[in-house]
């Protein structure tokens, strides 16, 4: 029970550091968010889960947007 609740915190997570419109957010405030108030414990769980570090995951998540999308969101 315990590692599927953990599974589904870190999956909100993952979305939330896909989200164009949360890139402003900091990676410790998504990982509070849904429950990791230790930023290195949400780190090593990421990782585990994911094989990559949230920041990385993030720059390369938000670098492969569309160019139209991205370009809309600079403007923002």
């Amino acid at each position: 029970m315990a590692a599927s609740i953990r599974r589904r915190r870190l999956e909100r997570c993952y979305a939330d550091l896909t989200d164009p419109r949360l890139r402003r957010r900091s990676i410790s405030a998504i990982a509070a968010r849904w429950g990791f108030l230790r930023p290195a414990d949400f780190s090593r769980a990421f990782r585990a889960a994911y094989g990559v570090a949230p920041r990385e995951f993030r720059r390369a998540a938000l670098r492969s947007l569309p160019d139209t999308q991205a370009a809309a969101l600079s403007d923002k």
